[in-house]
C-alpha cells in the first residue's frame, strides 16, 4: 500500500466515524423525547431523518446542526470511497 492509500483510508475511517457519531447524537434526540421507538427491530431511517428535521425547525426555528455535520459526514465518506476506488484501480 502506498501513502496515498492511506490517507485515503484514513479519511474515509474518519468520515465514517463521524457520520456514525452523528447518527447517535440524532438518534438520542429522537429516543428522549418519545419520537423514536428504541425497541423497534427495522427502524426507516429516512423517517427518523424527516422527524428530526422536523422537530428541530419546530422547536428552533432551523435544522439542528447534527443533521448537518452528518449528512456532510456521509457525503465525504460515500465520494472518498467512490474516487479512491476510481483513483486506485483505473
Amino acid at each position: 500500500m502506498t501513502p496515498l492509500d492511506y490517507i485515503a483510508l484514513a479519511v474515509i475511517a474518519t468520515a465514517a466515524l463521524v457520520a456514525v457519531g452523528s447518527f447517535a447524537m440524532i438518534a438520542n434526540y429522537l429516543f428522549d423525547r418519545g419520537l423514536a421507538d428504541r425497541s423497534d427491530p427495522f427502524p426507516n431511517i429516512v423517517d427518523l431523518y424527516r422527524k428530526y428535521r422536523d422537530h428541530t425547525r419546530a422547536q428552533q426555528g432551523r435544522v439542528d446542526r447534527w443533521l448537518w455535520i452528518h449528512l456532510a459526514a456521509v457525503g465525504v465518506f460515500i465520494a472518498g470511497g467512490i474516487v479512491y476506488v476510481i483513483a486506485r484501480f483505473v
